[in-house]
Order: structure tokens, then sequence, then C-alpha cells
């Protein structure tokens, strides 16, 4: 009776693992998908935070439904069935039609592939789980602040302390805008600035400051170690295309 009782608690174990990697499979799949979806020309600086934040958002509500373990995001839903990978696709698939509605067709492809792949329908009650997850992310971020009409051209100052362009190209900050968007975690943009202003000009700490980044960050004949220009050029690229993909990484590990 004992071995039986053990027989079948690893199976149970067994069962609850292949669902639990059928889960995180499918949010590592749909991280890949939005990468190929944002078009990261057109989303400069760090704008595609807020196309990542939100499809992942609506994951979680998705996964939540079904796991309860954690807070919702935007919204509890009650009464879920189906398959949590329906609702994971789902979920991602109706946030990146709304943000990028030219790749519709495509992102249409992929999902029915997608679910066709994993032995799943169009009618999975899973859907409608991730239909109401993405539904809400998106009523909610709906009016944040974020892709403005108008938006502010920033080219900001020549005195010391204040931004200013760059070369080679020298152009205005890309998205300032980005600074007055609802945050999705921090209750206000300003939560965590620091209650000092810069060490002062003529001070011996701006003197050491301003001589380490000299020392470290020349070109040539540099104070950095291959490990810290290794670092540089990583934080350098596109942040997040290449942070998703360390992350992606360290989920497939």
């Amino acid at each position: 009776m004992k071995i039986q009782n053990i027989i079948a608690a690893g199976l149970a174990l067994v069962g609850l693992t292949v669902v639990d990697l059928a889960r995180a499979d499918a949010v590592v799949d749909w991280n890949i998908i939005t990468g190929q979806t944002i078009p990261f020309a057109t989303r400069p600086g760090g704008s595609p935070g807020l196309d990542y934040a939100m499809v992942h958002a609506a994951i979680h509500d998705a996964v939540q439904a079904y796991d309860g373990r954690f807070e919702p995001y935007a919204v509890a839903i009650t009464g879920a069935s189906g398959s949590p990978v329906a609702a994971i696709a789902k979920a991602a698939h109706d946030v990146l039609v709304n943000r990028f509605p030219a790749k519709t067709e495509s992102l249409d492809t992929n999902y029915d592939a997608y679910l066709a792949n994993h032995g799943l329908s169009q009618d999975d009650p899973g859907v409608s789980v991730g239909e109401l997850a993405a539904a809400a992310i998106i009523a909610l971020r709906a009016n944040d602040g974020s892709w403005p009409a108008n938006p502010e051209v920033f080219t900001g100052g020549t005195e010391p302390g204040e931004w200013r362009p760059t070369p080679p190209a020298f152009a205005p900050m890309a998205v300032p805008w980005l600074g007055s968007v609802t945050p999705f975690t921090l209750k206000d943009p300003t939560q965590f600035r620091v209650n000092q202003p810069p060490p002062d000009l003529s001070s011996r700490k701006y003197a050491e400051d301003y001589n380490e980044v000299k020392a470290l960050g020349a070109l040539t004949n540099s104070a950095r170690t291959l490990e810290q220009t290794d670092m540089a050029y990583f934080f350098a690229d596109n942040a997040f295309l290449y942070w998703n993909r360390a992350l992606q990484g360290i989920a497939n590990t």
C-alpha cells in the first residue's frame, strides 16, 4: 500500500511538472514572439519596455486565473478552465495586436499555428481567459501618457549638469515623454529620486568621479578590465533585446 501511494504521488508530481513546464515554455515562447514583433527601429530609448510590460502583465493575470498564487495585476479572473497555454497565447496575442495593428495578420498566423502545435483549438476555454486578461491591461493603460500625439522635442542645454545631444547624430532626446508615463509598479515616477543634488563642480568628490569615468571610459589605454569592457558593450547595445535574451536563457536553464 505504501508503494502504491508513493507511485501515485510520483505520477501526480510528474503530471504537475509537465503542466508547469508547458506554462513556462509558453511564457518564454511569447516573450520571443514579442521581441520579434516590436519594431525596435521605431521604438527608441526605453519605449519597448512599455510593450513588454503590457504583454507580460496580461500573461501574469492569465496564469493567476489558474494558479492564484500571486495578486493579479489588472484583473482577477474567476472560474478559469481549459488550457493555461491557450490563455497565455491569447493574452499575449491580443496585447500585441492592440499595440501593433499593422502586424495583425502575422500575429494571427503565429497564434493559430501555436495553438495547433500544442493540440489546442480556438474554442478551448483558456482562450476566453487570455482574452479577458488582455482586455483588462489594454483598458488600464489606455490613457497612460505613452506615445503622445504631439510629443515634446527636448534638445537639452549647455550648462553643467544639463542633458545634451551626443555624437554622431546630435539628435534630440528620443522619448522625453517617457518620464511622465504612468508607472507599472512605482507609485510615482519620482519615488526613488535622490534627496541631494550632484556634488559641486569644485568639490573633491566631483573630481574623483570625473577622473574615474575618464579612466574607465577611455577608448584606448583604458583602466577597464576585459570583463568590464564586455559588460560595457552588453549594456551599450539594445538593452531590451539583450536583457530579454539573457532572461530567456535563465528561464530555460
